[in-house]
This record gives C-alpha cells, sequence and structure tokens, in this order.
C-alpha cells in the first residue's frame, strides 16, 4: 500500500512546478490562480462518491479507480493546445485525488490497531510525501533535459505502477457495509468528523496559496529550481512524520495539532519578515515540521470518530475539506497576486492568520479534553 501511494503521489506531483509555465505558452497567464482549484474543485465533487465506493465496493475499487484517471490525463496533456483543454484535463486529473487517498487511507485505518493508528498514519504519510518531493525535483530535470511531453507521460508511467501495487492488496471492507448511495448531508459528510475536518481546512488554505505562487516566488529570490521550498518542507516532513504519530499517540491529537500549527506560524514569520539570510530555507524546515505533525493526527483524528462501516465516509469529509482549503488558497493566492496587485507576503500574512486560528483551536480542544477526563 505503502509503494503504490508513493507512486500514485509521484505521479501526479511530478508536474506541478511546470504548469504555470505550461499554462502561460498556451496563453493563459491570467487563469494562473485557477491551476490549483480546478484539480481540487474536480477531486471535492469526486470525495462524497469515492467515501461511498470504499464503504460499498471495497478500499481498491477507491484505489484503483483514482490511478485510472490519473493515466488518462497523463495521456493527454501532451493534446493539450487550447487554454480550455488545458483546464478539461486538469479536471479529469483532479478526480484521481479524490478517490485514490480515501481508500488507501481507510486501508490503513482498518489493518491498523486504534492505539497505533496516529503512527500507521504518519508513516503512510512519508511515502505519500517521498513521492511528492523526489516528483517535484525529477519533474524539474525532465524538462531541462528532455522535454515537458516526457514529463506527462512519466507521470502515465508512475499512475500505471501505482494501479499495478494497489490491485495486489487484499480487500479489508467488512463485508456487511454495503448501502445504497443517497445524496443527501448525512451521506456527503459524517459529522462526528467535524472537528479534524475544520483543523484540515484552516491549516490546507496555506498549502493552496504555496503550491500556487511558491514556484514563481522561489525563481524571484534568485533560485533556479522551482520545487526548492516544496521539496525542502517535504523532506523535513517525512523525518517528523516518523515519530509524530507516536506523540499523537501516546499524548493526543490535539496537541500534536497544536505542534505542527505553531510550527507554520514561525515558518510563514520568516517568509513575511526574512529576517535571516536564509530564512527561506528556515521557513520550509518549520513548515516541513508542522505538515509532519498537522496531517497523521488530523487522519487518525477522523478515523477515531467512526467505525469500519462508515470510515470512508469520515476520510471522505477530511479530504473534502482538504480541497475546499485548498482551493480557498490558491484562488486567492492567484487573485491577490494576479490581479489586485498585491505582494506574495500579503498572501503569507493571510495564511499565518489562519494558522493562529488552527492553533486556538487546537489548544482549546486540548484544554476541553483535558476538562472532560477529570470530571470523569
Amino acid at each position: 500500500m505503502c509503494g503504490g501511494a508513493l507512486f500514485f503521489f509521484l505521479s501526479f506531483n511530478i508536474i506541478l512546478p511546470e504548469l504555470s509555465n505550461f499554462l502561460k505558452s498556451l496563453g493563459g497567464q491570467k487563469h494562473l490562480g485557477w491551476i490549483i482549484p480546478a484539480f481540487s474543485i474536480s477531486a471535492l465533487l469526486a470525495r462524497p462518491l469515492s467515501g461511498w465506493i470504499t464503504d460499498n465496493l471495497g478500499r481498491k475499487w477507491s484505489m484503483i479507480g483514482g490511478c485510472v484517471f490519473c493515466i488518462i490525463a497523463g495521456v493527454f496533456y501532451p493534446m493539450v493546445g487550447t487554454v480550455t483543454s488545458f483546464f478539461i484535463v486538469r479536471a479529469i486529473h483532479g478526480f484521481s485525488t479524490g478517490f485514490t487517498p480515501t481508500g488507501f487511507t481507510a486501508f490503513t485505518a482498518d489493518t491498523i490497531k486504534p492505539e497505533f493508528r496516529g503512527r500507521a498514519m504518519g508513516w503512510q504519510g512519508t511515502f505519500n510525501n517521498i513521492g511528492t518531493s523526489f516528483g517535484y525535483g525529477l519533474g524539474a530535470l525532465i524538462v531541462i533535459y528532455i522535454n515537458v511531453n516526457a514529463l506527462f507521460i512519466a507521470s502515465a508511467i508512475f499512475a500505471v505502477i501505482a494501479l499495478i501495487l494497489f490491485s495486489m492488496l487484499p480487500e479489508t471492507m467488512p463485508s456487511e457495509a454495503a448501502r445504497k448511495f443517497q445524496f443527501n448531508l448525512k451521506s456527503l459528510f459524517y459529522l462526528p468528523a467535524w472537528k479534524p475536518a475544520f483543523l484540515m481546512f484552516l491549516v490546507c488554505i496555506s498549502l493552496g496559496s504555496i503550491l500556487t505562487i511558491m514556484p514563481d516566488y522561489t525563481i524571484e529570490l534568485g533560485y533556479k529550481n522551482k520545487g526548492l521550498y516544496l521539496t525542502i518542507y517535504i523532506s523535513f516532513s517525512l523525518i517528523f512524520r516518523m515519530f509524530s504519530g507516536g506523540i499523537s499517540d501516546a499524548w493526543g491529537r490535539a496537541y500534536s495539532i497544536a505542534i505542527g500549527t505553531f510550527s507554520q506560524i514561525i515558518s510563514l514569520i520568516l517568509l513575511i519578515l526574512n529576517p535571516f539570510q536564509y530564512s527561506f530555507f528556515i521557513s520550509a524546515f518549520f513548515y516541513g515540521v508542522g505538515q509532519g505533525f498537522n496531517a497523521p493526527s488530523l487522519f487518525a483524528w477522523a478515523s477515531d470518530t467512526a467505525t469500519a462501516e462508515n470510515r470512508g465516509k469520515a476520510l471522505a469529509s477530511l479530504f473534502m475539506m482538504l480541497e475546499f482549503g485548498i482551493i480557498f488558497g490558491g484562488y486567492f493566492a492567484g487573485k491577490m497576486t494576479m490581479q489586485w496587485g498585491m505582494k506574495a507576503t500579503d498572501v503569507f500574512t493571510m495564511n499565518a492568520s489562519f494558522f493562529v486560528i488552527a492553533f486556538i483551536f487546537s489548544v482549546y480542544s486540548i484544554i476541553k479534553s483535558a476538562k472532560t477526563a477529570e470530571n470523569n
């Protein structure tokens, strides 16, 4: 499962740092802010269905279905010749993350005891991030030494490898879980998971912003590799995921998230003020620390709120808020820098304010949990 997750994340992240230049070559510079939201909106639309598929047809169906969308997108990107066709393929590509992560996250939760769930989510996230981090660096090299079309084909090949690995997994869906799909609030969102879902929305706003503006901002600072910041923060996120899940299991999900959000507040302050010569790199380190603590705890928290029969829906709810956050952050980052004449530091300030809210909510959850335990 971890191997499949690695190749899946490698598949769709390998192209990301080069998409802004690709869209500019099509005459779509004013639409740069939609690169991330177009992907995330289609992923968001797929989330409710992915939760139902995961809980009713099986974890593997969801995993493999997402890989198929990745393969289709990788094949069609080289055929794109207009801005409209670019966003159509981008939307098709977004369906991939609407399905696959829901399936393999539910698979992880199924196979691990609750007391080790945070640790397991940390290791799963480690392989996700290995694929993402390696993808950012490898994508730039493929474009430099071959061309952008080779990049898209490589993306499709990695998705094929992920599909093969996922197809070899056993099915862990409870056989008695099957039920009809209904389009209503109850079937779309798992309300007991609202706390981790709310925090996921807040922490992913900055992710959408950074994915949108950081490649060009990195070039403005004089660095040649557009994926430099992304590669650094994800690399350190890998390291901290290895033990942050254990802290989450031992001390509580909210405690781990408080550490993560505080680290990312420091990261953004460094980007805003730039007080040191190497603030860019130190910021990437703290951002990675935050990601390393936040993600495993949020997924474990959502899994904690559900039974095996509802786990897909609970995780789909979390992923829906992840997409909302990315869409919000990516859209406003593009608006602020491309249309409203604002600076990248203004975007970072907006992001920091949402991390402050997440930190306060995490601390509130810690205090409330402590009072509940004391009363009991």
